[in-house]
């Protein structure tokens, strides 16, 4: 709940008590503020002190402290009061774009709110993208007209606005790139950024206009990084549905990169250990090779009798060849036996006949049967 208290503007601070002073702070998202408030001796250090916000002309307490409590703790915000060194120390953490405004670090006194400080806070977005991605931003709705300007110079160049027909051309200008659309039941205004340029990189403000000119709702600091992969973002240009954009730097996590050098490094020493290894692994193939062929021949060579003589007609012999096992197969049939009346023959190939020695003498003998 909002508390209504007297006006913190300097008419209203007792003099020669403390004179205001002022400052401006710009913090990104998710980051932390520090503020130290020195209050001069003359101060009642046992005098309660305030840390509150100004929004929509009311006055928010965030967080106070007391004579009995000098660490105090509120939602995201701390208050330390130190009687000695005489300094308030306020603490906000993890700031967001709405946290965003004017804030004050006050004493109680004599039942006024006496000003120490003020603080002029603006709370940014930092984006970042990769060249021909897209970028989507909703800001807070206000009532008027809604911009989004780009900051150079003293001032803020509008690049789009809410109290125009967007008008669709193929240009590479900035303003023909981008679109703005408010939404009054959600209020909110969404602001898009097509085919991002690295000369798109900048500090932009979704802002109210008006005759007095432009009020910040909220600043957006982009920067836009040149593609790694060319081949990539023209196939993204031409395909974009199919190939999601890669995501922006700072959501790739930090030890990707030295992830990759290790898994490199590993396959790198692996190839090494491999072309260390096959020289020597061919070396002995060849060592080997000859004395395989040697054993192979050896086992091929066999000595094939010449004098083989068939026993009789009805006896045959067959020994099929196989040249790849070193194995013989003889096939033997008989006959009945003869009786000796009957005639013998003998059928012998011309290579099996045999040899008559030289040396030797031949005698015949004829030997009649009774």
């Amino acid at each position: 709940a909002q508390q209504q208290l007297p006006s913190p503007s300097p008419h209203l601070v007792f003099t020669g008590l403390q004179a205001q002073t002022s400052q401006e702070e710009s913090q990104p998202e998710g980051s932390t503020l520090y503020i130290q408030c020195p209050y001069t001796p003359q101060t009642d250090y046992d005098a309660p002190k305030v840390w509150y916000h100004v929004r929509d002309g009311g006055y928010k307490i965030l967080v106070e402290s007391n004579a009995h409590t000098t660490h105090t703790k509120k939602g995201k915000v701390t208050i330390q009061d130190n009687h000695t060194h005489r300094t308030v120390s306020i603490t906000m953490a993890d700031l967001q774009v709405e946290d965003s405004g004017t804030y004050y670090c006050a004493y109680h006194f004599g039942g006024w709110y006496n000003t120490l400080k003020t603080i002029s806070l603006n709370v940014f977005k930092e984006l970042h993208r990769w060249e021909l991605d897209s970028l989507s931003v909703q800001c807070p709705y206000s009532p008027g007209t809604n911009v989004w300007c780009r900051r150079g110079g003293t001032g803020c160049n509008i690049v789009a606005r809410t109290d125009t027909t967007p008008t669709s051309r193929n240009s590479k200008a900035l303003g023909d790139r981008t679109s703005i659309q408010r939404d009054t039941q959600q209020r909110t205004v969404t602001i898009t950024m097509q085919k991002l340029q690295a000369q798109d990189a900048g500090v932009y403000w979704c802002a109210l206009y008006s005759s007095y000119g432009l009020t910040r709702i909220m600043e957006v600091r982009l920067s836009v990084s040149k593609s790694e992969y060319p081949l990539a973002a023209l196939w993204q240009i031409s395909a974009p549905a199919r190939f999601p954009s890669r995501p922006p730097p700072h959501h790739v996590p930090q030890h990707s990169s030295l992830s990759t050098f290790i898994l490199l490094l590993g396959v790198l020493s692996v190839l090494f250990i491999l072309a260390l290894i096959s020289p020597i692994i061919l070396c002995v193939r060849q060592h080997k090779e000859p004395k395989r062929r040697g054993t192979r021949e050896a086992e091929d060579i066999y000595e094939k009798p010449e004098d083989t003589a068939q026993l009789d007609s009805a006896e045959r012999m067959e020994s099929p060849k196989d040249d790849s096992e070193d194995l013989k197969y003889v096939t033997l049939s008989f006959k009945p036996q003869l009786s000796l009346e009957e005639p013998l023959y003998c059928n012998v190939e011309p290579s099996q006949t045999p040899r008559k020695p030289e040396d030797e003498s031949v005698e015949y003998a004829v030997i009649a049967l009774k």
